[in-house]
């Protein structure tokens, strides 16, 4: 967890000092072990470092290498590390960044494909004179830029780019509509600023006088599909390579590790295995951190995920800390846009798991949109396994023509009628408080785009919305010394999930099906009556304390003059003024209140760079 920075000026004009400390100064709490940038001509990089890998001790916040005329900063951690010491002829202890160096010297722009880490990065090559940049698989490590023709700058955190006088404030209109609309998914480029972009996942970007361009190095399933004879070779190569991401990070950093559980298959899995590698290594799992509420606050409730999390605590050995708002904190940071309302509860695990030394948390965000995988009928239809589609459909009748009609239907044309699908309106019955001039003119530069991850996955892997919780959880970290890591983003086992057949992930009613099953024998009985993702507890519980109070109280505190372009607040204060403790109006509160955090925190972030 580190944060990189840098300006080039492709206009030949020096690369001024001034703006290279402002940037350093919006990134300085990332960087705990080290800060330094170097400039010359019309060239600055920059890196405020944190070493929080197993073999980070020998890394420098900025790297030479005099003899081939290149010089790297980068936000990195590698998990194939002895792989790629072999594969290069490097010796055991040299630094991350000297991996990367030499992965560039000897694959050139094609580096990245072959490092299996969690990274952003740029090298200045004197020589070519070119800046060549790159972002990890699944864009765990956030990156940002802004180019307007004649000057390149980039940063780990947006706010550096956002504090140099010539990138301008303007807000995305487009991310804007996506938010206040609910009805179109931008795309992985976008930020809430026009002119600050994102490197998305997978990309490479080389900018010289020649040029500026950018290239996609990797997408799951590129290399065709995985077919297996039986199910059991199925089940164990899903087993195989997700126990070695796990252990692959658990053994590639140092210091004490916690993680995330919500009860869940992808963080219980991951907890599991994590606990009884770190066993094995004389280790431990040194704290649990769940969403959920304590039993004190709420009790028991049907199909309550909490007595999940607790079988697994009893059979490792555990114990989980639950997110309890009567605690108080030690350190709360604001969080940038596109929280939707979590940074509380972040900020209470990230308190207490550093309060007990924690500096890795283990996370299995990500999972079920990139490794379990949900599916179900009209997704295996849409893939083209018909006979299979048939051969379930029958199953599930049970004999019955109406429950067969019924079956078929439901995953096939209903399925057009659903939010979000084709003629479906997730904002129907809601009130619109934009202006109509405003709705008008982006409905028709926009269209109707949302990316359903349940129609095509790949897609929605792509579309930026995992990043938004990565990008979230570097910035918090940074405040306050911890790194999360990911094992469900490690690429290798994307890959190997999207290219497996669609229907191993649905059988007989059961969804996510090979996962279920490649895991069975760690997980707890518990388990096997739990098919839904339903967490009445928690979700009672949050939209319990979304009270009407706070709702009125946070959107009387949005400027109303920076968003008027955007909507329309007579509007706006009518749906205020329907808000109700009633649970028929839980959707309008859970609306607007989103709509108005979204407002705050694109406030929050203008104040922290003088925007205002």
């Amino acid at each position: 967890m580190s944060a990189i920075f840098g300006i080039y000026n492709l206009n030949g004009e020096p690369a001024e000092k001034t703006y290279l400390l402002k940037m350093r100064e919006k990134t300085a709490r990332y960087g705990r072990d080290g800060q330094d940038f170097v400039f010359g001509g019309n060239i600055g990089l920059g890196c405020c470092l944190s070493k929080f890998g197993a073999y980070s001790q020998n890394d420098v916040p900025v790297y030479h290498d005099e003899n081939a005329g290149l010089t790297l900063v980068c936000d990195a951690l590698i998990w194939n590390r002895t792989e790629l010491l072999n594969k290069l002829g490097l010796g055991g202890d040299v630094s991350i960044q000297a991996i990367i160096l030499e992965a560039y010297i000897k694959w050139g722009e094609d580096c990245p494909k072959d490092i299996n880490g969690d990274f952003s990065f740029a090298i200045w090559d004197k020589e070519k004179n070119q800046l060549f940049l790159a972002r990890d698989h699944l864009g765990v490590r956030p990156f940002f830029y802004y180019f307007d023709g004649s000057v390149f700058a980039f940063a780990t955190d947006y706010r550096a780019l956002l504090s140099l006088p010539f990138v301008g404030k303007q807000l995305d209109e487009v991310k804007v509509y996506s938010e206040l609309s609910g009805t179109y998914h931008i795309d992985p480029e976008s930020t809430y600023f026009e002119k600050v972009k994102r490197l998305p996942q997978a990309h490479t970007l080389r900018i010289s006088a020649k040029g500026f361009h950018k290239c996609k190095y990797w997408s799951p399933c590129a290399g065709g599909r995985i077919i297996y004879k039986t199910e059991a070779e199925y089940v164990k190569a899903f087993y195989d390579i997700v126990d070695d991401a796990i252990k692959l990070r658990i053994n590639g950093v140092s210091g004490k590790i916690g993680s995330e559980l919500s009860g869940g298959l992808d963080s219980s899995v991951i907890t599991i295995l994590a606990n009884r590698e770190l066993v094995k290594a004389g280790r431990k799992m040194e704290a649990l951190f769940s969403w959920s509420p304590p039993f004190k606050l709420i009790e028991k409730q049907p199909e309550d995920e909490r007595v999940l999390i607790e079988s697994v605590c009893r059979q490792e050995g555990l114990s989980c800390a639950y997110y309890d708002p009567d605690e108080p904190l030690n350190n709360t940071v604001r969080t940038p846009p596109e929280t939707q309302g979590i940074n509380e509860i972040m900020n209470h695990e990230l308190n207490l798991l550093s309060l007990r030394g924690v500096k890795h948390i283990l996370s299995g965000w990500g999972g079920d949109d990139a490794v379990s995988l949900r599916a179900g009928l009209y997704q295996i239809l849409l893939r083209g396994y018909v006979g299979y589609f048939i051969k379930q459909t029958l199953w599930l009748a049970k004999g019955s023509p109406l429950r067969l009609i019924k079956i078929i239907a439901s995953n096939t044309v209903m399925q057009w009628f659903r939010p979000f699908a084709r003629f479906g309106n997730p904002n129907k019955g809601q009130p619109d408080i934009m202006k109509r001039e405003f709705r008008q003119r982006l409905k028709k530069r926009c269209g109707k785009d949302i990316l359903y991850f349940s129609v095509d996955p790949i897609k929605h892997i792509q579309s930026g919305v995992i990043q938004t919780r990565t990008e979230l959880t570097a910035y918090l970290d940074a405040e306050c010394g911890i790194q999360h890591l990911y094992p469900f983003l490690d690429y290798r086992a994307v890959d190997f999930a999207f290219s497996i057949p669609r229907y191993m992930y649905y059988k007989d009613g059961v969804n996510r099906y090979i996962f279920r099953k490649a895991f069975a024998g760690i997980l707890p009985r518990e388990f096997g009556g739990y098919f839904t993702k339903d967490d009445p507890a928690k979700s009672d519980f949050l939209t319990g304390r979304l009270t009407e109070e706070k709702i009125k109280k946070a959107a009387g505190l949005i400027n109303r003059e920076l968003f008027s372009p955007y909507i329309d607040w007579n509007r706006f204060d009518e749906a205020v003024s329907l808000i109700s403790p009633e649970k028929a109006a839980l959707r309008l509160r859970l609306t607007l209140n989103r709509k108005t955090w979204v407002c705050l925190d694109i406030e929050q972030v203008l104040t922290d760079i003088g925007g205002f």
